[in-house]
């Protein structure tokens, strides 16, 4: 399948989904008949009886080709996938560290996390043990650390040597425990005496089995499959169930994972195939196997993740080429301030590459274009500096309108003083939210500060800029901003800046491109020590990032082609220019799936 073809199939099983309220509770099927090539993988110990059954259901469904699964412990097994890049899957059973993170991401690997169910690591002791079926945490504590015998623990327990068997320190097994009975300090337990560490949960099986005074710890799932010849120990009276494991009553229940990567799962197709096959039918089989089902939530979330790795995968969409020349008809749109630069610029190349009909575009607030595009119906495309919301896609669609939504770009709503103001340069958002709301005067937020009156200059409420800012600093609650003293609203952010740079003592936010256009008069103020920038914006430390869009609708793009060619030049063409007006390109993926909503509406609309 084309790898384009499969992007437009995923956006509308996307939209399909969305629109019955079941967002990724369903994948594309998979036929593992039509699945050729190898997959490698390995990791805990505690997954591999789960991914082996999955593997056994995928080979007998059909798929002819090689499935490898080492059990080799989770930090084994992201070695082998983060440092030697040798694996196409990490079994895990516990989430990947910050550290292996990075290590993946030396060799061109992003992970991505797949939640494939939930385990509760059992501690047992052989049938034959009579004395030991509850402990408290701090008696395991002891059992597995300093305690030489079991009346070391309780005085009415035998005076027999404690044998401890337990995972090698590779295993996510060995990691989770340490991390929930000894606070991250591996050191008591590596230091216990007669103590047999092994990668293999088959071996320490064997050893608690052979012993009444042995005592062990593993998945669920080797305590099932051994249950006739061992005990599982409850802990504080809680025993390892699927009912304690799912309220989170035992305290030794923990999440199963899979990691991969998208580029691994575009160039390897059999590996996403199999996730694909994992994920849809994991539940069938996890509890035979002796684990428990991952939340609706947290499978929904894996499933959601692998949609977004295909398009992740995915080289940018190509859309068919617009020659303006060719284009006639009027195009109408209106909304924010924040992203009429954008357009504007957007509409002087269409006009510059021959197209002859009128764009008029009025910058007056995302709500009000909104207004005008959902519910006067006068519009073409509506501009917003943020998403629409469940009000304003209800008026769409009651004058029979379905709002499409493209991401266009990122901005970072900036703080801005006059370039005459030498003390505010960094603020707290704690801060800000003082600023723009009780603090009378500059010195009410820092006693070194001028204890001269705060003015404020801030976008209208019709404005996406306003409702993200109060989303952010105030959160969702405007009464404390609209009731401060010493405010001026304006929906143009022109008249913002130059009220800023009237005074050293005003203050006000607009987009990211109104201050570049006024650097030489304005300061940008930082929040947290963060500054916006390309690189914050990107990777999310500053705090004020935020998407920008356009919406149009599936039926004015058929009845009125030159807006659909209007947008299909924007999409292609945004890249280009973005960075001279003042913003930030949107992420591939986000540009993507602009570009693949594009594609659904001209379906939709034919």
């Amino acid at each position: 399948m084309q790898k384009s073809r499969l992007a437009m199939i995923i956006t509308v099983v996307l939209a399909v989904l969305m629109a019955t309220s079941a967002f990724a509770q369903v994948l594309p099927e998979v036929d593992p008949l039509d699945v050729t090539g190898d997959i490698v993988s390995a990791g805990s110990s505690t997954v591999f009886p789960l991914a082996e059954r999955i593997a056994e259901e995928f080979r007998d469904g059909g798929y002819m080709g090689e499935i490898s699964i080492d059990e080799i412990g989770s930090g084994a097994g992201f070695e082998r996938f983060c440092v030697a890049g040798e694996t196409d899957i990490s079994n895990a059973s516990r989430a990947i560290k910050d550290s292996e993170i990075e290590s993946c991401e030396a060799i061109g690997r992003t992970p991505i996390e797949f939640r494939v169910g939930t385990d509760a690591l059992t501690v047992a002791v052989s049938s034959e043990n009579d004395f030991v079926s509850d402990v408290t945490a701090e008696e395991l504590a002891l059992i597995f650390s300093t305690a030489a015998t079991w009346a070391d623990v309780r005085a009415e327990w035998p005076a027999e040597p404690i044998q401890r068997f337990i995972p090698g320190t590779d295993s996510g097994t060995f990691d989770f425990f340490v991390e929930e009975i000894f606070d991250e300090d591996e050191a008591p337990i590596l230091a216990a005496s007669n103590t047999q560490l092994s990668e293999n949960d088959n071996v320490l099986v064997q050893g608690i089995q052979g012993s009444p005074y042995a005592i062990g710890f593993f998945g669920f799932a080797y305590y099932i499959e051994n249950a006739d010849t061992l005990n599982a120990v409850s802990i504080g009276g809680v025993a390892p169930t699927a009912e304690t494991a799912e309220d989170g009553s035992y305290p030794l229940a923990r999440p199963l994972f899979i990691y991969s990567d998208a580029t691994i799962m575009a160039e390897k197709p059999q590996v996403a195939d199999f996730i694909n096959y994992f994920l849809t039918h994991v539940n069938d089989v996890i509890v035979e196997v002796g684990y428990f089902p991952a939340s609706d939530d947290a499978l929904n979330g894996a499933r959601d993740a692998w949609l977004e790795a295909m398009m992740m995968g995915m080289p940018m969409v190509e859309l068919p080429a617009v020659d303006p020349l060719d284009v006639t008809g009027d195009i109408v749109s209106a909304g924010s301030s924040t992203v009429f630069p954008l357009a504007e610029r957007i509409a002087e190349e269409f006009r510059d590459g021959g197209y002859m009909g009128e764009i008029s575009i009025d910058e007056i607030g995302s709500g009000a274009g909104f207004e005008r595009f959902c519910v006067a119906g006068e519009t073409d495309i509506s501009n917003a500096s943020r998403a629409i919301k469940d009000s304003e896609i209800e008026s769409c669609e009651a004058i029979g309108r379905t709002p499409i939504e493209f991401r266009v770009g990122t901005d970072a709503l900036t703080v801005a003083v006059s370039s005459e103001n030498d003390f505010v340069s960094d603020v707290t958002a704690e801060e800000l939210a003082l600023i723009f709301s009780t603090a009378a005067t500059w010195a009410d937020v820092r006693a070194e500060w001028p204890a001269e009156p705060i003015q404020r200059f801030i976008p209208g409420t019709d404005s996406g800029t306003f409702d993200f800012f109060v989303e952010e600093i105030f959160d969702e609650d405007e009464a404390p901003i609209l009731a401060a003293s010493n405010t001026q609203l304006s929906e143009n952010d022109n008249v913002l800046v130059q009220g800023i740079q009237g005074s050293p003592y005003a203050i006000g936010f607009f987009g990211f491109a109104y201050y570049i256009e006024n650097a030489d008069t304005l300061n940008a103020v930082s929040i947290d020590g963060v500054a916006p920038t390309a690189e914050t914006a990107e990777d999310g430390s500053y705090p004020l990032a935020r998407p920008l869009f356009i919406y149009s609708d599936a039926t004015i793009m058929a009845e009125k082609p030159q807006v659909a060619d209007f947008i299909n030049y924007f999409l292609t063409n945004v890249n280009d220019v973005i960075v001279e007006v003042g913003y930030f390109p949107a992420s591939d993926d986000a540009l993507n799936g602009a570009r693949d909503a594009w594609l659904e509406a001209m379906m939709m609309g034919q």
